[in-house]
């Protein structure tokens, strides 16, 4: 005979207790809940619904403990994604910024290089701007210069040779207009200082011509060793066609001097050239120049017998302002650029009646 239904019962409580005890020791869930839904059953079918009523909560329990869970397991998925999808979205927001940052800053740098460049660019050409104004000043300082030492030049060339033509113009004149008042011997005279005289200006215009060649690019001294009675002789020859007038040269100890030759010849005559005009009314005319040394300084001085003067006349010696015209020749003016060029000293001693001493004061150089 078959199985019984009892039996058959008995059976299966066995394997569903069996069922619940496993899924208890492998803490499976979703088995534990099966298993106690059918012991429910089962004890239904046996009638003992009390029974079957504590299964099926104890199924209803799992069951609600598995579908909590498995809601919880999604919501905390769905806000872990949530947090992962603000995160990258911050990181993104982040990534973007210094992305932006990093452009701003390149775009910064770009411009300090730009604005580095175009700095450069002004500085050069600033300096550059500066460099061609130095160079454009310093030539319009060399040209003035140049002009200068052409106009001084025309100035000595007026003032040194005009006495010497005038001489020579006087004669000619005499010469032509009253030759009945010349006899034989003043005649020869005359004919003959004259030619001196012509033979002397021919020495000077040569010498200044050769002087003025030698200058004109720059007007500066060129020292050597001078001996003071070379020149004196000079300042003789250079007046020898004036012979109302007594010229002396005092230089006993035969002084030599460092210093341009020809600047001092240039003074010496313009200073000889002005006291023989202040003689002409004056008797017995007489220039002397004497030369003499004290310390470390040579004097070079000279003195007329002439009627003197007031000093104010001579300011042009001291005062770069007053210049005269070429028309009249340098003069005092020009002996005053000379003398400062050569580094000396000019002093004058005049009162009205009682002639007038100027004295000259150079440093004397340790090549002499």
């Amino acid at each position: 005979m078959g199985i019984s239904k009892k039996q058959l019962l008995v059976d299966a409580e066995k394997y569903l207790t069996d069922a619940v005890n496993y899924s208890k020791q492998s803490n499976v869930q979703q088995n534990l809940m099966f298993a106690y839904g059918k012991l429910s059953e089962l004890e239904e079918a046996r009638g003992n619904y009390k029974k079957a009523l504590e299964y099926i909560n104890l199924n209803y329990e799992i069951y609600i403990s598995i579908f909590s869970q498995e809601n919880k397991n999604k919501i905390a998925t769905l806000e872990s994604r949530q947090k992962l999808l603000a995160k990258d979205k911050e990181i993104a927001i982040k990534k973007l910024s210094l992305q932006q940052k990093q452009k701003q800053q390149w775009y910064y740098i770009g411009v300090i290089f730009l604005l580095s460049i175009i700095g450069g660019l002004l500085f050069y050409q600033s300096r550059n701007r500066k460099k061609i104004n130095q160079k454009l000043q310093l030539l319009n300082s060399e040209l003035d210069q140049a002009n200068n030492a052409k106009i001084k030049f025309l100035g000595i060339l007026n003032h040194d040779l005009r006495s010497p033509v005038s001489n020579l113009i006087d004669f000619l004149h005499l010469q032509k207009d009253s030759p009945d008042l010349l006899d034989d011997e003043t005649k020869n005279r005359i004919e003959k200082s004259t030619l001196t005289s012509a033979e002397n200006l021919l020495t000077s215009m040569e010498d200044i011509l050769q002087w003025s060649k030698s200058q004109m690019e720059n007007f500066k001294p060129q020292p050597r060793d001078v001996f003071i009675n070379s020149v004196f002789e000079d300042t003789k020859n250079h007046f020898s066609g004036v012979k109302k007038v007594n010229l002396l040269f005092e230089n006993p100890d035969n002084i030599q001097i460092n210093t341009d030759e020809n600047y001092l010849k240039t003074i010496l005559r313009n200073l000889t050239g002005n006291a023989i005009k202040a003689l002409i009314d004056v008797e017995n005319p007489t220039i002397i120049w004497k030369a003499f040394q004290k310390k470390n300084k040579i004097y070079l001085s000279v003195t007329d017998n002439g009627p003197g003067a007031n000093k104010a006349q001579f300011k042009a010696l001291y005062n770069d302002k007053e210049v005269a015209g070429i028309k009249t020749g340098l003069g005092l003016h020009l002996i005053r650029d000379l003398a400062t060029a050569i580094d000396c000293e000019i002093t004058v001693d005049t009162r009205v009646g009682f002639g007038t001493t100027i004295l000259l004061a150079l440093e004397q150089k340790s090549g002499t």
